[in-house]
């Protein structure tokens, strides 16, 4: 028995041996084999080939060229062995990957941001230019209109019968208000220079309005008409040299203004009258427009001692204030009565203003006393005198 037991354990020694080395050739194989490749590089090179990633090589090319470097890291370390530090580097170029995304939809959005504000500068200076047309088609317009209204009131009028007593106190009312107008358009224009050029029309009507005061004057509304034509002609004559004056030089090979720029030119080429009309119109002053310019109605400007109302010198500060904006407008002061034995009252209220407009800082200012002979009610009807005693302050337009 006991040489049994010798016999087994020899026999099994060998056997013990040869276990052990067959598991350390195992192991010695497996220690030789390569790592397994990281699932996230084969993310990656999908990524790379997606076109996202080529839009960013064209985009954003810095972050695109830093995405493409974390990758070949992570291959080499992958190829290394080192499966941990390529996975981390994986995951690195997967996110420079979206962050170069990012950027390209930034460049792309910024390019049509750009393309926009083009598009929207070329629109600004075609609006410009159609504007500052539009502006010059208005001033040929109305030039155009003034002409014909010149040349219209110059006509003759039709030879009359012989009328009643009624009908030819209308004829010499007519006549009288016409007179007005002529006269007042005269003073316009000798506030803007044509001082000669008015003193032979100013002469004649200075005898026309004695010879309607005479209850004498013959063919007077023939001879008022004719007069009024040639103060509107002397006026428009004038408007027509400042304006000629007032254009701009034009410059041979100017570059190109910008759409603020050209916008704001064009505003400045706009009819200075429609401007001023539109600013005492914001300032709520009701403002209405005739051949002599842009005018406003006072009303209630003097209190019942005689002297300027705190309402009345509030508003003249206020008209004061355009007016300085507008230096080129001189300011006729035009008063109107409901009864003849008015004037004198009128006459005091006129100077005072003219007193006050000069200390407030107009430096053109001159007034005209046009009595009843432009009413706007007839007489009769009520509050026909509230309406007719009024004083017009008129902005003399210098250009048309």
């Amino acid at each position: 028995m006991a040489g049994l037991r010798s016999f087994g354990r020899a026999a099994a020694a060998p056997l013990a041996r040869s276990s052990i080395g067959v598991a350390l050739f195992v192991l010695g194989l497996s220690a030789c084999a390569p790592a397994p490749r990281p699932a996230l590089l084969a993310k990656v090179a999908e990524v790379r080939v997606s076109p996202a990633a080529q839009e960013a090589e064209t985009w954003a090319p810095q972050a695109h060229a830093h995405a493409i470097e974390l990758e070949q890291r992570a291959e080499r370390a992958a190829t290394a062995g080192d499966t941990a530090a390529a996975e981390i580097l994986a995951e690195q170029a997967l996110a420079a990957h979206e962050h170069a995304w990012v950027l390209t939809r930034l460049a792309r959005a910024e390019r049509r941001r750009l393309a926009a504000e083009a598009e929207l500068s070329e629109q600004q200076r075609a609006l410009g230019e159609l504007q500052a047309q539009d502006q010059r088609l208005s001033a040929d317009a109305a030039d155009l209109e003034l002409r014909a209204r010149i040349v219209k009131s110059s006509l003759p009028l039709a030879a009359h019968d012989a009328a009643t007593p009624e009908r030819l106190e209308a004829r010499r009312r007519a006549a009288a208000a016409l007179s007005t107008q002529g006269r007042l358009l005269c003073v316009a224009a000798r506030m803007l220079g044509e001082a000669d050029a008015v003193k032979a029309p100013l002469a004649r009507l200075d005898e026309l309005d004695r010879e309607l005061d005479a209850g004498k004057a013959q063919k007077a509304l023939e001879v008022a008409t004719e007069l009024r034509a040639e103060c509107l002609r002397v006026i428009s004559s004038a408007r027509r040299q400042h304006s000629a004056l007032s254009e701009p030089t034009p410059r041979a090979a100017a570059p190109q203004a910008p759409a603020s720029a050209t916008a704001s030119a064009a505003a400045a080429a706009a009819i200075p009258a429609d401007l001023l009309l539109t600013e005492l119109s914001t300032a709520g002053q009701l403002p209405s427009r005739d051949e002599r310019g842009v005018s406003v109605v006072l009303r209630g400007v003097f209190a019942a001692d005689g002297k300027l109302s705190d309402p009345g010198r509030g508003q003249l500060q206020k008209l004061v204030a355009i007016a300085k904006t507008h230096p080129d407008f001189p300011v006729l002061l035009v008063g109107h009565t409901a009864v003849a034995d008015a004037r004198a009252a009128m006459d005091r209220q006129l100077g005072a203003l003219e007193s006050e407009l000069q200390t407030l800082g107009v430096e053109r200012v001159a007034s005209h006393d046009a009595g009843s002979r432009q009413p706007l009610l007839p007489a009769q009807l009520p509050r026909a005198r509230e309406r007719n005693q009024r004083i017009e302050l008129v902005f003399v337009a210098p250009g048309p």
